[in-house]
């Protein structure tokens, strides 16, 4: 990749980061892979120090803690020889500073090993409660079954469907097959609603389709597929997901795509 095309990335991730994009850029990235791998490094470095910043944090406090201990131990060694009290605080420093080392070392090396696609599917999934976020008919057969978690029975009555399926169905169902692992079934399901509410000019479960087709993705091992989701999802303060998707840690998910991508 040349430097001029890198310099006009890096000028693109500015005006992104203010919240603004350049199309024609946009275009490369999309068309250009070595563009866009050399994009998504962008990314992941930015939200490594979006994430450095919370490590910032607790190191103040933990440097604020170790100022009242050092206050303490002097207070208790007030007596002993001038020396000794440097020596035996230098040997502690010096353990100290190898400890911390070790430990922000093996959190790299852990966190490096244990992020993927699967692993971030187990943190971020969480089941979808009917009763709390939508309201159902009682007699409704395919609500009864979701509400008691028979998945099997659910399934069963939305594969038989036909004039009466609704987005309600095919969303119902995408639960029970992500609950059951049959993740390209619950992929599909949740595209169609996708399909049917672009096609009617409708949104009847988009915000939740979005969502879960993105940690469906993420269950499938396939985080090229859910990135662009979860990006529009966070970049939409109105989305009923926004706040969970905010809540992520983009560091990791960019991580994950590195490894799945190299």
């Amino acid at each position: 990749m040349t430097p001029d095309k890198t310099r006009m990335l890096i000028d693109h991730l500015d005006e992104n980061l203010r919240g603004k994009a350049t199309a024609n850029l946009e275009d490369i990235i999309g068309n250009d892979p070595e563009a866009e791998k050399e994009w998504n490094y962008l990314r992941l470095a930015v939200d490594g120090v979006k994430d450095a910043g919370l490590y910032e944090q607790v190191s103040a406090a933990r440097t604020a803690w170790k100022a009242e201990l050092e206050e303490a131990a002097t207070a208790n060694t007030a007596a002993a020889p001038a020396g000794a009290r440097v020596r035996t605080l230098y040997r502690y420093t010096l353990r100290a500073a190898a400890c911390v080392l070790i430990v922000a070392g093996s959190a790299s090396v852990y966190k490096y090993v244990s992020v993927t696609s699967g692993s971030l599917y187990n943190r971020y999934y969480n089941g979808y409660n009917l009763n709390t976020v939508r309201g159902a008919g009682e007699a409704d057969p395919i609500v009864e079954a979701y509400n008691a978690k028979d998945w099997n029975t659910v399934e069963k009555i939305a594969d038989t469907a036909r004039v009466s399926r609704t987005n309600q169905t095919d969303f119902l169902s995408g639960m029970a097959c992500l609950e059951r692992k049959k993740y390209d079934k619950a992929i599909n399901h949740f595209e169609q609603i996708i399909a049917i509410n672009t096609h009617n000019g409708t949104d009847y479960y988009q915000d939740e389709a979005e969502f879960y087709l993105a940690i469906s993705w993420l269950a499938h091992q396939k985080i090229n597929e859910a990135m662009p989701i979860l990006e529009k999802i966070r970049g939409d303060k109105s989305h009923k997901y926004h706040e969970a998707v905010e809540k992520m840690s983009f560091f990791d998910l960019r991580l994950a795509q590195y490894k799945e991508n190299k």
